[in-house]
């Protein structure tokens, strides 16, 4: 073949490889324009691993720090956390978190050392924090303790009811917190140096480990204008080490705390329920009850509940009502004064209360009551109260007037 026939061939050739070379861009020039991104499972919450703080009397400022790991849509939910409780100037540790293997199941885990309380359903955290910082009012007694607890609950839905049954094991070792007669309290604006204010002290606590079961059901219900929730737990100890603790008492002093059972079982329940009545009237009741036995003894101290203050009964002292036995009910019926709008917070209403209750050791004592009526706005609300009854109990005074506020979600 002539060279000026192999020209045109060979120019031909380059061209139709061009072509092919060209059009397959994919393992030569891979397209960068889109780029898969992973998050990381592991996340500061807020950028810097902070959680919501609180406040009381025996912590001071509780500042929970750690990272989270998220799996799987939320499937796998656990804390890692350093809790700084500046009051007691105590760093403490704790892993909880949840494990949900379906939509309807879920594992809850809690392993760590804290400050713990059985009075949370007085109120929550939130408002507790800001009485406790503004007012020096704090509704709850603490202890602290090292505690493993594990639940498997199940929920099961249909048309606006919620049941959630679950059963569970527990192990603590628990240890009294603040002393009878505190030198050293956290700060707040009104009242930290009352004794029934920042410097009230905490009740004596057994000292020593209890390992435990506990199962029960939580129902929730929402239908129409009704909203309501029970919380009901059966606990059964299954093997106790513990001693009365008599430390900070005065030289001299008598020990007065009795001596808990070798077991015991304690039924809680928490209930609420609102419902619309009249126009825009409605109508809420509240009831929390403790019912405790075993060998003989009282539980011990740290699963006592304690009733008193604006919160519960307005007439009797600050949880001057306490033991392994309690009675709480409570009915509110508000009503509105639609006329009136105020920006930003609504109408103001009027609040009818009837509230009673007790507590003690070893059975419920005769029930204190009170009568109230209250003007409030928003979550803010001012109310007088009085107690009914001709004999009054020593712990119950005439009448109360009492400010309150509540700041629960």
């Amino acid at each position: 073949m002539k060279a000026h026939t192999l020209v045109p061939l060979a120019i031909a050739l380059t061209g139709f490889a061009s072509v092919l070379h060209a059009q397959d861009t994919t393992t030569t020039a891979p397209d960068t324009g889109y780029v898969e991104y992973h998050e990381s499972p592991i996340t500061l919450p807020l950028g810097v691993g902070l959680r919501i703080p609180t406040y009381d009397r025996v912590n001071g400022l509780a500042l929970p720090w750690g990272p989270k790991l998220e799996l799987d849509d939320a499937r796998v939910d656990v804390d890692a956390l350093i809790t700084y409780r500046s009051n007691l100037g105590k760093w403490d540790p704790s892993l909880e978190g949840s494990l949900r293997p379906g939509d309807e199941n879920e594992l809850r885990f809690y392993v760590g050392r804290g400050t713990f309380t059985n009075d949370a359903w007085i109120r929550g955290d939130l408002t507790n924090s800001a009485v406790a910082f503004f007012v020096g009012s704090d509704s709850r007694n603490y202890y602290r303790g090292d505690r493993a607890t594990a639940r498997v609950a199940r929920t099961l839905t249909s048309s606006g009811l919620t049941i959630t049954p679950f059963i569970g094991g527990n192990l603590e070792r628990d240890w009294s917190t603040g002393s009878l007669a505190p030198t050293k309290s956290p700060w707040s604006f009104f009242g930290r140096k009352g004794d029934l204010r920042m410097r009230r002290p905490n009740p004596r606590v057994a000292k020593g480990s209890i390992t435990s079961a506990f199962g029960g059901t939580a129902i929730e219900i929402v239908r129409g204008g009704l909203e309501g929730k029970l919380d009901a737990m059966l606990e059964q100890s299954l093997r106790t080490a513990l001693k009365p603790d008599c430390s900070g008492l005065p030289v001299g002093g008598n020990c007065f705390q009795p001596q808990p059972g070798d077991s015991f079982t304690q039924a809680t329940l928490d209930g609420r329920v609102s419902f619309p009545t009249f126009g825009t009237q409605t109508f809420a009741f509240k009831a929390h009850a403790v019912v405790s036995g075993g060998s003989g003894a009282p539980a011990p101290a740290q699963r006592f509940a304690y009733l008193g203050g604006a919160a519960t009964l307005a007439t009797v002292d600050l949880l001057a009502l306490g033991g392994d036995h309690l009675l709480y009910v409570q009915g509110d019926y508000m009503i509105p004064i639609d006329r009136i709008q105020l920006p930003f917070v609504g109408s103001p209403y009027v609040g009818l209360r009837y509230a009673a209750g007790s507590a003690g050791i070893g059975g419920i004592p005769t029930l204190i009551q009170n009568l109230g009526v209250g003007l409030g706005v928003s979550f803010f609300r001012v109310d007088y109260t009085i107690d009914p009854a001709q004999n009054r109990s020593p712990f119950s005074r005439k009448s109360a007037f009492s400010v309150g506020v509540s700041l629960s979600l």
